[in-house]
């Protein structure tokens, strides 16, 4: 992605070379200097363009209390100022651990929403969390059965059916994904996870009430077959 992104560039300010030499072929040193700035300017604004492109459609997620719902657009006070949210008519949408719909949230509810960053920082929400805020402790320990998988926005769903706990765990490229394959501990890809399968994750929780969990570290207990909370 840099490698074409510097391409790019490096095309674009050729063009622009071009265009400019065509205009002064016999350039004095004031048109040489405003010619050298135009070109300046030029980039400046193309990278910038450029930059606000690939920034769109990228993974991101908000959580805060919700101020404002205006048909499928809602407004969260955050940390970082006020973020709206789009929900897709396709979202899940999940409340006190069930199914629920726009019309079940009310102003004044924390909210977390993942989805994808569209134009003016509008998130185009695929999946929308209501709770309760609490402290959150600054690593959760998660051990389950995978019940559900969600490839495109790498996300897994488990229950610890001893302690009747639903897990959600986000899952990003820091993630470290293990299994032990023929007597090694082997690192697998998120793909290669499967439902049924029993994991322990470590990570962030984002939201404890319905332990929403930014996996740091996951490890696929192959062969497990009864839900027993394994030692440290």
């Amino acid at each position: 992605m840099k490698e074409k992104f510097t391409i790019f560039i490096l095309i674009t300010i050729c063009f622009l070379l071009s265009a400019i030499a065509v205009k002064a072929v016999s350039p004095t040193p004031e048109a040489t200097d405003s010619a050298v700035q135009e070109i300046r300017d030029k980039v400046k604004e193309i990278v910038r363009e450029k930059i606000e492109d690939t920034q769109k459609g990228q993974k991101a997620g908000f959580f805060g209390e919700i101020s404002k719902i205006t048909d499928s657009l809602l407004t969260l006070q955050t940390n970082q100022g006020d973020k709206q949210l789009n929900v897709a008519t396709d979202a899940a949408i999940i409340k006190s651990g069930k199914k629920a719909t726009l019309e079940d949230l009310e102003t004044g509810s924390f909210a977390i929403g993942m989805g994808y960053l569209e134009d003016d920082n509008l998130l185009n929400t695929k999946r929308l969390v209501i709770g309760k805020k609490t402290e959150l402790p600054a690593r959760e320990v998660a051990f389950g059965q995978v019940t559900d998988i969600s490839s495109e926005e790498e996300i897994l769903t488990i229950k610890n059916e001893k302690k009747n706990l639903i897990y959600t765990l986000e899952i990003n490229s820091k993630t470290v994904i293990t299994k032990k394959v023929d007597g090694k501990i082997t690192k697998i890809k998120f793909e290669n996870i499967v439902k049924g399968d029993k994991l322990v994750a470590v990570g962030t929780p984002s939201e404890n009430e319905h332990k929403i969990i930014t996996a740091k570290i996951i490890h696929v207990i192959p062969g497990l077959s009864k839900e027993t909370s394994p030692t440290p």
